[in-house]
């Protein structure tokens, strides 16, 4: 089968619809992310989603539910704990990955029988994906444009320097709690794309390509969506050429532009 044919095939263009959006909806967030080194923070988040998969599986209902579930509750947990001021936002999210990974764990060794669901939201299979998975995928996008485009100069605020941010009067707090929730649901969401283990580098690898070659912020936002996008179409075509496992093939033509971005900003410097 060449490749003229595969596009044409339902589920191929179902898998580029999503790996765009979700590719798109992860770079506007994970510059953000990136800026205000955040990064562990979609690794904990994308380990406890795992966690809610397993959970659903052992109950009997649709697995991105629990992942949902389990995301969004850590999201609000780390902006509640990150309020009180007594801890480090990276001492919380370092406690709260080893928490719900040891969950995970547990819950997984309770599992008996075929496991290939899991595995699936392990590393990623955008293959697989439904008609129901792209209208998610849509709405998540939506709403993560609509809250950007509303709270945009505040969360810059926030992301460039917190303490201005709360002398300007920006709601910090509140602001906080959103943003991280929509970060939780894009990772929860984005585990059939690029799976749990591979989930913030697909957000942080458009940023941070984006970084050596932008000169503004919202020039870093437009570099890191077409980043993303690209990344997307190509390692899935690369995937359907030869074969190949998407999740890590996506991960991978992100991390090539990455690579490239680097030596041009390398070079530049010399």
């Amino acid at each position: 089968m060449n490749m003229l044919e595969v596009i044409q095939l339902p589920f191929f263009q179902r898998a580029l619809i999503v790996g765009v959006l979700m590719g798109v909806t992860a770079a506007l967030l994970g510059v953000f992310v990136v800026v205000r080194r955040m990064s562990f923070f979609t690794d904990a988040v994308a380990h406890a989603s795992l966690t809610g998969v397993a959970l659903a599986l052992l109950v009997g209902i649709n697995p991105i539910f629990g992942a949902l579930a389990i995301s969004i509750f850590v999201g609000l947990l780390v902006a509640r704990l990150q309020q009180t001021g007594k801890q480090e936002v990276d001492t919380i999210i370092g406690v709260l990955f080893s928490t719900t990974l040891a969950a995970g764990v547990l819950l997984i060794s309770l599992m008996k029988g075929y496991r290939g669901n899991l595995f699936q939201y392990l590393f990623g299979d955008i293959i697989a994906v439904s008609p129901v998975d792209v209208w998610v995928s849509l709405v998540l996008l939506a709403a993560v444009s609509v809250v950007l485009f509303f709270t945009f100069r505040s969360l810059t605020k926030i992301a460039v320097h917190e303490d201005m941010a709360r002398v300007d009067g920006v709601r910090v707090g509140l602001l906080d709690s959103i943003f991280l929730v929509l970060l939780a649901a894009v990772v929860a969401v984005g585990l059939k794309v690029v799976g749990a283990i591979l989930m913030s580098a697909l957000m942080i690898l458009p940023a941070a390509t984006a970084q050596y070659i932008a000169r503004s912020f919202r020039g870093m936002i437009i570099v890191s969506v077409l980043v993303a996008a690209i990344s997307m179409v190509g390692g899935l075509f690369i995937a359907a050429a030869f074969s190949l496992p998407t999740g890590p093939t996506i991960v991978l033509a992100a991390a090539a532009l990455f690579l490239l971005a680097s030596m041009r900003g390398m070079l530049q410097l010399k």
